[in-house]
């Protein structure tokens, strides 16, 4: 009896050895198929919870995000694992019980009444498909086998999670749930886990969105076998089985495809890119930007860009406004786009000045033609102001002063500073960076735009935008912190109310400093706005470069950025704390030093300035100011007269007196010109030495009335000249510049019809000369 155990055991170890050997011959020889080697995954892009913005299909077309165990809803697990394998946990891959049934039930009905496939099976044919035959399934189960032999059970289960069919091409629970649900598979209630169970096996037949009946009672099904199991609660089932089956078709979605395909060209490598988009914020701020462009031409488009200021997430990106519509150029991403920007740089100009102690928030700048070189730049409204301060330039824009201040500052200190905080500047080949950046003479891209001005409501610190939750936080030296808290508050003061003529600009009741902007020829419109916790920017143009006339920034870009505010939490109590090393004194003008150090008789006008560490610098010198300031001359005791040692020997005093530039005087009132500040000459001088304080024009009086010519249609014109030219002179017609003239030249004024006319010419050392005339 013993030897016949004995025989028996080695007989049975021995046909087991020799099927083991078998088997491990046939698996070097036929290696169980990977499902790297012939599926790929979905490159998918999804918002900060994990949902799908826009996913790119495989080589074949097929739509695969990847997931896990841990990614998926438990019911789901529970409904897939009872419905198709109860023993999947116990059974080696193949469960002989359920193929003899299922053997049973196709002899006794002809027909194949239940499947005998585990799940490890199903995994095996999904990575090598075969016919339906019975050499076919005996395929399957070594395959099965192989699977068990090589992977775990959670890794067999994460194959068939991922590659499962659903219908068309969408394969794996994430990418049916997103599809069909709209939702991911973690969230998956019990009705909608029954019918993502059951899908798969006949996905063509049971589509959700096609055959909603076949579907319903296919899920039916799986939830009355989980109460006859007991594994979920007959209440639940019988409120699951109450939802009606309501399903989409959405393999491809769309909420954020420009941002998406360029996170997906810049990380080819991964299939799941988590961002920082808020679906939500997305979904509203790209229906904005749609609507709001289509009321502009078909050709215009429209981007916007938000960012969280204190973790530089951007929680929504529209790089175009219509993405399907070519007449738009949707494809184009405007807001990586190069454009110029317009007067958007200006607040740094002003902020980098002030940390070099060229100016302060009430220096006094210049608002009139003047010459740099071969540039001479014009105001949008082609008017002059005359004297303005830094804060009345910056907030109303002006040309001329920020022009001004960048060629004191230089413009490669401006330009190097902006491109080491991250702002790229795209200049022509060959070129360097000119006073035409003051204008928006580069090109710029709007990200870059975010980049910087967030510096101006964060310490000065420039903050790189992250669009992917793993990007470091990125934050470069722009300013001082004292300099972007100035800046900031004089943007701040400028009001979005009606007072700009557009009805839809009604005053804000939260902390925002913005910035508009418009380039040459109207073709692009800017507005970037910061608020204590998000930095907004908003692009309209025509991506092709056209013009379109009478679209400007504060007319076209601001009420869309008003929009948008509405989608970010207000934060109507928020105050900004000063910085220590700023504060808040008195200046005069035309000195522009602080009052306490000015002179009662030289400080002619005062404002409230923020200075840094108290220093005041000095009104800003331009090179036709030859002379010191204030300026100390000779009076004669008798008279108080102006003298000199060269034309008059009596007793004198010495005086200083505070003068206003002499270009300057057409916006001045009549008490701060240089006639009223500084006594003539005494007669012995202006004999003597043929002394001269003002430009005489010639061609006509001063005070002349002309009787417009009898025939109507014939055009009146003036030649008018300067005594003794001999520089370069500026015009201006009530207060308009008309032109200039050379060493010799005379000036021509053309087309004067009837009114009152004032003209008032000024050279580079200082002098001026004015006159005025009616037109009958």
């Amino acid at each position: 009896m013993v030897k016949a155990l004995l025989r028996l055991f080695l007989f049975v170890a021995l046909n087991v050895s020799l099927g083991f050997c078998a088997f491990k011959l046939f698996d070097v020889f036929f290696p169980v198929l990977k499902a790297e080697d012939s599926r790929t995954f979905s490159q998918v892009v999804v918002d900060k919870n994990g949902r799908p913005l826009r996913a790119f299909a495989d080589q074949k077309g097929v739509w695969r995000y990847p997931t896990d165990l841990h990614q998926v809803s438990p019911y789901y697990l529970q409904a897939l694992i009872n419905y198709e394998d109860k023993q999947f946990w116990q059974h080696g891959g193949i469960n002989p019980f359920s193929l003899l049934r299922a053997a049973f039930q196709f002899i006794r009905y002809g027909r194949a009444i239940s499947g005998g496939s585990t799940l490890t099976m199903q995994v095996a044919r999904i990575l090598e498909p075969h016919k339906k035959s019975i050499s076919g399934k005996l395929w399957q189960m070594i395959r099965a086998f192989q699977l068990e032999y090589h992977y775990s059970k959670e890794e067999i289960l994460n194959l068939y999670l991922n590659f499962a069919p659903f219908g068309g091409p969408v394969e794996g629970i994430e990418a049916a749930t997103y599809t069909y649900l709209g939702k991911s598979a973690l969230h998956l209630s019990l009705s909608e886990s029954a019918l993502m169970a059951v899908l798969p096996q006949s996905p063509s037949r049971l589509r959700p969105d096609r055959y909603f009946e076949r579907a319903q009672k296919a899920r039916n099904k799986v939830l009355k076998r989980m109460l006859s199991y007991g594994v979920w609660q007959a209440a639940d089932i019988t409120d699951a089985m109450q939802e009606p089956v309501i399903a989409q078709f959405n393999s491809r979605p769309m909420y954020a495809p420009l941002l998406a395909r360029y996170l997906v060209n810049k990380n080819p490598q991964s299939h799941i890119l988590h961002s920082t988009i808020d679906l939500e914020i997305q979904l509203t701020l790209s229906d904005l930007v749609k609507n709001y462009a289509a009321q502009f031409s078909e050709s215009t488009s429209a981007s916007a860009l938000v960012m969280n200021n204190q973790n530089l997430e951007v929680v929504a990106y529209v790089g175009a406004a219509d993405f399907a519509n070519t007449k738009r150029f949707g494809h184009i991403d405007m807001n990586r786009a190069v454009r110029s920007p317009g007067s958007t740089l200006k607040p740094f100009i002003y902020a980098m000045a002030m940390d070099k102690n060229l100016i302060h928030s009430q220096s006094m700048l210049q608002d009139i033609p003047l010459q740099f070189a071969d540039y001479s730049p014009e105001n949008f409204t082609k008017k002059f102001m005359g004297p303005v301060s830094v804060s009345n330039a910056l907030q109303t824009s002006l040309n001329i002063p920020a022009v001004q201040v960048l060629n004191h500052l230089g413009t490669e200190q401006f330009s190097s500073q902006l491109e080491n905080a991250g702002l790229k500047l795209f200049l022509p080949k060959g070129t360097k960076p000119s006073l035409s950046l003051a204008l928006g003479g580069v090109g710029v891209r709007l990200i870059d735009l975010v980049m910087v001005y967030r510096g101006l409501t964060n310490q000065g610190l420039a903050g790189k935008p992250r669009y992917l939750k793993n990007e470091p936080v990125v934050e470069r030296y722009l300013v001082s912190p004292e300099a972007a808290w100035i800046i900031s508050e004089i943007l701040a003061d400028i009001p979005l109310t009606a007072r700009q003529k557009s009805p839809y600009l009604k005053q804000s009741k939260i902390w925002l400093a913005h910035k508009t902007g418009t380039s040459y020829g109207y073709r692009d419109a800017w507005m970037i706005a910061a608020t204590a916790t998000h930095t907004i920017a908003v692009w309209v143009g025509k991506p092709d470069g056209t013009p379109s006339p009478g679209e400007f920034g504060r007319k076209t870009a601001a009420p869309l950025v008003k929009r948008i505010l509405n989608l970010l939490p207000q934060q109507n109590k928020y105050k900004r704390v000063m910085p220590e090393r700023v504060t808040s004194k008195n200046i005069c003008w035309p000195l522009g030093l602080t009052e306490e150090n000015t002179q009662q008789q030289h400080c002619h006008q005062k404002f409230s300035a923020y200075l840094i560490d108290d220093v005041a610098p000095a009104t800003l010198q331009e090179n036709n100011n030859i002379e010191a300031n204030p300026v100390r001359i000779h009076l004669t005791e008798a008279d108080q007269l102006r003298s000199l040692n060269a034309c008059y020997t009596g007793k004198t005093k010495s005086v200083s007196i505070a003068l206003w530039p002499t270009q300057l005087e057409y916006w001045l009132p009549e008490k701060f010109h240089r006639k009223q500040l500084i006594p003539a000459y005494t007669p012995s001088c202006l004999k003597s030495l043929n002394l001269t304080q003002d430009l005489v024009i010639t061609g006509i009086k001063d005070k002349s009335q002309i009787i417009q010519p009898g025939e109507l249609n014939k055009a009146l014109a003036l030649n008018l000249s300067v005594m003794a030219n001999r520089s370069q002179l500026t015009w201006l017609i009530n207060g308009e510049l008309k032109g200039k003239t050379k060493q010799g030249e005379s000036f021509l004024i053309e087309n004067l019809t009837k009114g009152n006319y004032r003209v008032f010419v000024y050279n580079q050392q200082g002098q001026k000369g004015e006159l005025a005339f009616e037109v009958l």
